[in-house]
């Protein structure tokens, strides 16, 4: 088997090359480059004149650009650009080395800036990249780890000893209610994968959000009922949207499995308009955030930072919530009413 690629070795040497932070720590790596090119310049009054000193104030210059924020880099370039012009006047330096030095000094300035802050950009952002995507792995084996240990212990249970044909049953009912969580868990899975290799096609087509949530509380009483949760979905809204109703109703399915993880007795399910979109908020009542802790987007919900709050995690639903909201050309934030949470989804739409 073949190695993985490795990152380019260039974006990630520049993506470690951030500036220095602290105001003290930024003063005092000018004050050592100021002084070095005090020292380069010195060394020019005192020796032959020698025109390779000139590449060692680009030696500062670059160290400059790549190590300190824009405008102490602006500062030593300034300082680069004075150094020839004493020369030239002390006659150390030709004219036509002076001009080399001073477009030298310019070019290096422009362009090297710009290139270390962008390669440092592509550094973070594929650092950010993997880091999500091990998040995001981590997430995805613990979700499938679940329904695969079920079925095992089942079937190795009923395999066990010899049982009444009932206890046949019930086993074979409990492997496929986790076969078909495990199903549900592969075609999100899928989803996300084709929505991160731009592939994910939404057929679109006229809906009513009333129907989309009469549908929903039709999927939902009977869970929620056994969950001794009183579910109240709006069925009243009057808006009429465009989009896939397989996925939203994944959508919903989701926000509302969620919240039937958390909630205590009560979900509520609303709708409502605000100008050219309709805003679908689920809220149950099953504890909040800390007053200073309280996440307002889905991203920092899943952050991991804040999930010990609310026991039992986020799993990937949350994840294929936000991507089909945002196929849709939505969005997802999070509210924070008293001892409990409200997810609210803002789509748009195209009459009420």
């Amino acid at each position: 088997m073949s190695d993985p690629p490795r990152p380019a070795p260039l974006i990630g040497l520049f993506s470690r090359a951030r500036p220095v932070r602290g105001t003290g720590r930024v003063v005092g790596l000018v004050l050592v480059i100021l002084a070095a090119m005090a020292g380069i310049t010195v060394l020019e009054f005192i020796t032959q004149p020698d025109e390779t000193f000139g590449g060692l104030m680009l030696l500062c210059l670059v160290a400059a650009i790549w190590l300190l924020p824009p405008w102490p880099t602006l500062l030593i370039a300034a300082v680069a650009l004075i150094q020839p012009a004493v020369l030239e006047i002390t006659g150390q330096w030709p004219a036509l080395t002076t001009d080399f030095q001073f477009i030298a000094v310019a070019v290096v300035t422009v362009f090297g800036t710009v290139a270390v802050r962008a390669l440092g950009r592509v550094g973070a952002d594929r650092e950010a990249l993997i880091a999500g995507l091990t998040r995001f792995t981590s997430e995805a084996a613990h979700e499938l780890n679940s329904p695969l240990s079920a079925i095992r212990v089942a079937a190795d249970v009923t395999l066990r000893h010899p049982r009444e044909p009932e206890r046949y049953v019930a086993s074979l009912v409990q492997i496929r209610d986790q076969a078909v969580r495990l199903s549900v868990l592969t075609e999100g899975l899928l989803l996300l994968a084709r929505r991160d290799a731009k592939a994910l096609v939404l057929r679109r087509a006229p809906l009513s959000l009333d129907d989309v949530m009469e549908e929903l509380y039709d999927r939902w009483r009977e869970p929620a009922e056994r969950a001794g949760v009183d579910l109240e979905v709006d069925r009243e809204s009057g808006v009429e949207l465009s989009g896939d109703a397989v996925l939203l109703g994944r959508l919903f399915d989701n926000l509302v499995e969620n919240s039937l993880r958390h909630a205590k007795g009560r979900i509520s399910v609303s709708t409502r308009v605000d100008g050219g979109a309709c805003l679908v908020g689920v809220e149950d009542d099953g504890g909040g955030f800390p007053e200073g802790d309280r996440p307002a987007t889905v991203e920092q919900l899943k952050s991991g930072d804040r999930l010990p709050a609310r026991s039992g995690g986020t799993g990937l639903g949350l994840s294929i919530a936000l991507a089909i909201a945002t196929e849709h050309g939505g969005t997802i934030n999070l509210e924070h009413p008293i001892g409990g949470l409200r997810t609210v989804v803002r789509l748009p739409v195209t009459s009420s």
